[in-house]
């Protein structure tokens, strides 16, 4: 396997990996707060000048936030168990 490809068996960069998952974890949660209080019903409290997400709601922009933003989050947290799943074997092998 290459250097580069390596990451997983250096904790350093295991750990800069999963630091970047969990931002991208961060960024998704915070696009959808943002997405909700922009939208048009009572939580919008972020709404001026008539700007919200109603575009949100029609094809086909409303796959982002039903489909992209979803299937994003199961790749961060799939990712993020074998991580962790990967860390406590080798902390088990190195006892």
């Amino acid at each position: 396997m290459g250097n580069h490809l390596n990451w997983a068996n250096d904790p350093q960069r295991s750990g800069r990996f999963i630091f970047w998952n969990l931002l991208g974890v961060a960024d998704l949660v915070m696009a959808v707060t943002l997405g909700v209080l922009s939208s048009e019903g009572p939580a919008g409290i972020l709404v001026r000048n008539g700007l919200t997400t109603r575009i949100m709601t029609e094809l086909p922009m409303s796959l982002i936030p039903t489909f992209a933003v979803p299937l994003l989050l199961i790749f961060h947290t799939i990712v993020l168990a074998q991580m962790v799943s990967r860390r406590n074997e080798q902390l088990a092998e190195a006892r």
